[in-house]
């Protein structure tokens, strides 16, 4: 039903942060109205602090795990992501200090790198929200009998820092 909306779990984005208790999700709006999540459940890395530094060299979320509350999305959003040629969205060379933090995310084999804020919580949790664009990692034509998505989808992470 909602193959083009998949895409959004790989604006996951930063879904990659996601270790041990962390997790990903990503909002997706439609038009002309409406809205659903997306959630990461099988995240692979971790962030370290060095030296004030929030850094990692490879966070990684598998497609597979993708889940929005209805198995059709779930298998149409997957679809999107081509999950067979690209199972995982990654995010490398994350490097962050004072509330903002930079890398680059890889969605369907198209990598763009990311400006993103953060805020800790506690001495070994980071929480973050960013927007990506669809466009950018080539998603066209999300709809389903005049119910779209739109371009722009929310990415929130709750990451453990080790």
């Amino acid at each position: 039903m909602f193959k083009k909306l998949t895409f959004m779990t790989l604006i996951f984005s930063l879904s990659s942060f996601l270790y041990a208790a962390g997790k990903i999700s990503v909002k997706v709006k439609l038009s002309p109205a409406g809205s659903f999540n997306m959630e990461f459940k099988d995240v692979k890395g971790e962030l370290k602090n060095i030296n004030g530094v929030i850094q990692a060299k490879k966070l990684s979320a598998k497609v597979k795990t993708l889940k929005t509350g209805m198995d059709l999305r779930d298998k149409h959003s997957k679809e999107k992501l081509e999950y067979k040629k690209f199972p995982y969205i990654t995010v490398t060379n994350i490097k962050a200090k004072k509330g903002i933090g930079v890398g680059t995310i890889k969605i369907k084999g198209i990598s763009k790198k990311i400006k993103f804020k953060y805020k800790k919580a506690g001495s070994n949790m980071m929480m973050t929200k960013f927007p990506l664009s669809l466009k950018d990692f080539k998603f066209q034509s999300i709809n389903y009998m005049g119910v779209g998505v739109t371009d722009k989808v929310m990415v929130t992470a709750k990451i453990p820092i080790n």
